[in-house]
């Protein structure tokens, strides 16, 4: 063993080297606040090893970025562990450089000879607040990418270089594709490297000041490297990895909230009101709140400018006593705002009612993504927002708030009088919340919930012949009248077909059949209306299929067709009237569907 032994260490001199590192002295002998250095190795090791098997699972394209993350999320073993490791030990390794950089300001360890390691590892933390700011993008959900964004957008505050930054840093005229594509590239191959490079060099540089003459003659003692303070620096690390661990199991080891939070895939057309910065920015974010507009250059660009080169004159000031101490009171008055200004944001946010609206919505949509996800179907080539953009559950509320709320309230009302749901600016039209189900359609043979404004009481409908009609068949009802009333409420209803209704439409198949009965020959529907085999269009709506997909896509798509309200249509505008021109239409085909099928409560949910 002896002879291999010096057989490798006579080709490579690695033994050799290794027994000159553990007889280095240790200025001032070993202690723990030398550790700052191998426990800032050992975190940028875990995020790079941690790094690069995600590296291999992630591929950094706008169709595939959020739905590769979800894979390593959700179907990769323990790759939400892996996601987690690395995204604490940024944390973490942000934390380590600060504290090293605060201890070196308070015992004045960055003064001669130590002045470029103290520059060193300046950069070192400038380096890895890149890697956080580049990072963060590549999840490519909805928090990332508007946040992301947000921070490029400044770069169009510089004076002359700032369109040609702008455009160099997101890869063209427009944020998309090559912004993901270029940050992927500056956070592996720039940020990485630099990172690595950095802290080689501040190794080389702090061995070459502690052999410094002027060092050498402060140094109370020396002492070898080996092994008290390697054992140090080894429990130190050991206790970095206990606290990577701790943070990245903190959510749990199960279920959907283990790990770290994957939101909504990344939508340009809808904009995240709840994106925030990592917590390391917040104080910078909330400070740069208090300036309007173009101003906002001073606390981007200039303030930040300011105190970095004051924090790099930090060596030359402190070999003044006067300097050491206002190093030290700028160090400390700097570190209270930064934290002061980050409670304040936190504050706020959670004092903002929009913010917090938009977070439950934000956390909605990344789990309804998630559940779309992980359907049978999974996610389509053309990627996880398309499952969001076609979701009923999700895109319906959108479309009907846009298109719909103008006139229609789609809500219920609680016991204390407050309207839950979707509440019309001005309602004129009927609520349409569990339209054509049981519990609706009784308001429509109903005389006093007909001309309530949950029905038509704000149209003009409420002075039409149905108004006269109900009246006269229900008005003074008796108990005989009223089961004939529900039997025909129960076979309307039954013509939508409603999902969460079919149970009990299967077991009713008789009542529905004498309901259908009682509408054609006891009650003279048809004497107005068509159904099925009976009756002409044009005098009213087609109560065939009533409420049914087909039923709700037409007449969303031209009430005034004869099947419908023909010309006496109220108000009710076409959203998709040309098929043979659909670009003059208000809504695509697949919107007209994704709103009938929310109105009717049909969309998928995982059993």
């Amino acid at each position: 063993m002896n002879g291999l032994i010096r057989w490798i260490d006579d080709r490579t001199g690695l033994m050799t080297s290794i027994e000159e590192c553990r007889a280095r002295p240790t200025t001032g002998g070993a202690g723990w606040l030398n550790v700052w250095p191998c426990t800032i190795m050992f975190t940028f090791v875990v995020q790079a090893v941690s790094g690069f098997f995600l590296w291999m699972l992630y591929s950094p394209s706008a169709q595939t970025a959020w739905e590769s993350v979800y894979f390593i999320q959700h179907e990769v073993l323990g790759g939400w562990l892996l996601r987690a490791l690395h995204h604490y030990s940024a944390q973490v390794l942000l934390v380590l450089v600060a504290l090293y950089l605060i201890q070196m300001i308070l015992t004045g360890a960055y003064r001669a000879p130590r002045e470029f390691v103290f520059w060193v590892t300046v950069l070192i933390g400038l380096v890895v607040l890149g890697l956080m700011l580049t990072g963060d993008l590549l999840a490519w959900d909805q928090n990332s990418y508007w946040a992301t964004q947000v921070r490029t957008k400044f770069l169009l505050l510089l004076p002359v270089v700032g369109d040609y930054l702008y455009k160099l840093a997101i890869g063209g005229p427009a944020f998309g594709h090559l912004t993901l594509t270029r940050f992927v590239a500056l956070h592996i191959g720039l940020f990485t490297a630099a990172m690595g490079g950095l802290l080689v060099l501040h190794v080389w540089l702090a061995r070459k000041a502690s052999e410094s003459k002027l060092n050498k003659s402060r140094a109370r003692l020396q002492a070898p490297y080996w092994p008290n303070q390697a054992l140090r620096s080894a429990v130190a690390s050991a206790l970095v990895m206990v606290v990577i661990v701790c943070l990245a199991l903190s959510h749990g080891t199960s279920g959907e909230s283990r790990g770290i939070e994957l939101g909504a895939p990344a939508n340009p057309a809808d904009a995240y009101a709840a994106a925030r910065p990592e917590w390391a920015f917040l104080g910078l974010y909330q400070f740069s709140n208090i300036f309007p507009g173009e101003l906002k250059i001073l606390p981007i660009f200039v303030f930040p400018s300011l105190l970095l080169a004051i924090v790099l004159f930090m060596p030359i000031l402190g070999r003044l006593v006067v300097g050491h101490a206002f190093n030290i009171l700028f160090m400390l008055v700097v570190l209270g705002g930064i934290v002061a200004l980050s409670f304040m944001s936190v504050e706020h946010d959670r004092q903002n009612e929009n913010y917090r609206q938009a977070l439950k919505d934000g956390d909605a949509q990344a789990r309804r993504a998630i559940q779309l996800a992980q359907a049978p179907a999974g996610i389509p080539v053309s990627g996880a927002l398309t499952l969001l953009r076609n979701d009923a559950k999700t895109e319906g509320p959108k479309l009907f708030t846009q298109h719909c709320a103008s006139c229609h309230d789609c809500c219920q009302t609680d016991e204390q009088g407050n309207k839950q749901g979707i509440v019309a600016e001005k309602s004129s039209a009927p609520n349409l919340f569990g339209f054509a189900s049981r519990e609706w359609v009784p308001g429509t043979l109903d005389p006093k919930k007909y001309v309530s404004p949950d029905y038509f009481g704000n149209t003009k409908f409420r002075k039409g012949d149905m108004v006269e009609y109900v009246k006269e068949m229900f008005e003074d009802m008796e108990e005989e009248d009223e089961a004939e009333r529900m039997s025909m409420v129960i076979a309307l209803s039954a013509e939508a077909g409603l999902t969460a209704q079919k149970a009990v439409d299967n077991r009713d198949k008789q009542r529905i059949a004498e309901g259908k009965d009682l509408m054609v020959d006891d009650f003279g529907c048809t004497d107005c209306h068509k159904f099925h085999a009976k009756g002409q269009l044009g005098d009213a709506p087609d109560l065939t299929g009533y409420g049914s997909r087909e039923w709700l896509v037409g007449i969303i798509a031209n009430p005034a067709h004869k099947r419908f309200y023909g010309e006496d249509n109220d108000r009710m505008p076409a959203y998709a009237e040309s098929a043979d021109q659909p670009a003059d239409n208000v809504l695509t085909e697949s919107q007209v569907g994704i709103l009938a099928d929310w109105l009717r409560g049909d969309w998928y949910e995982a059993k």
